[in-house]
């Protein structure tokens, strides 16, 4: 039963990977279809989750320590918001990155996992794709979904015009945890928004404050250019 939820949990993810292409070349239409495939073995894995296991222990493991397995619904909602951004609907779209984002923000394994090494985010002890299939339909999973929720979450705000709450929102998520939460694309579009709601002397005063805070914490990963300070 473990083996059938990791291969439906890898639909999820290979279809996912898909989707956002189809969007990138304008085939919207195409990306739903993926998206309804995507559903269907999304709730493939949530059935098995459910149901009687044969053996409980190693389910457990696999559907709360497997990150292909345990972002699995939550890739629906990313997916979601993706299409929305695709059709301009960038509130609506932010709702449902904003949702995925406090998914994990209550997962204590997710959140754990946030700044994990992708290469190898399968517990010792719990089975890989590898070992449960063919070897050779192995794949890496980032280990949270955090920093992809997080940027096109800022990017809808970005685009939807609301500054004064997107800053506000940004900014409350890196005063809760800058290590989490200061990435490099929030750090980018938060800038930009000083720039579009603030005067030249306030805006820079801003930025060098945010980069204060990036370099206070070790934040090597957030580069120079992300502050649009140049």
């Amino acid at each position: 039963q473990a083996k059938e939820v990791i291969a439906a949990a890898a639909h999820v993810e290979l279809l996912s990977r898909q989707l956002p292409i189809l969007l990138q070349t304008g085939a919207i239409r195409a990306a739903e279809m993926v998206q309804d495939d995507v559903r269907l073995h999304a709730a493939r894995v949530q059935s098995r989750v459910n149901s009687p296991p044969s053996d409980m222990r190693m389910l457990v493991r696999v559907s709360k320590e497997m990150a292909l397995v345990r972002q699995a619904p939550r890739r629906l909602l990313v997916n979601k918001g993706l299409l929305l951004f695709a059709r301009c609907k960038y509130t609506d779209a932010s709702q449902y990155f904003r949702d995925a984002l406090n998914q994990q923000r209550l997962d204590p394994v997710a959140l754990s996992l946030s700044h994990s090494s992708p290469s190898n985010p399968t517990p010792q002890g719990c089975p890989t794709w590898k070992d449960l299939t063919s070897p050779t339909l192995g794949f890496d999973v980032e280990p949270s979904l955090i920093v992809e929720c997080l940027n096109n979450m800022s990017l809808c705000l970005l685009y939807s015009g609301h500054m004064r709450s997107a800053v506000q929102e940004l900014e409350g998520l890196i005063r809760e945890d800058p290590c989490r939460y200061l990435t490099e694309g929030v750090a980018f579009n938060l800038c930009t928004l000083y720039e579009l709601g603030s005067d030249g002397e306030e805006c820079t005063k801003k930025k060098k404050l945010l980069q204060r805070v990036a370099k206070r914490f070790y934040l090597h990963d957030v580069g120079m250019e992300s502050f649009r300070l140049g």
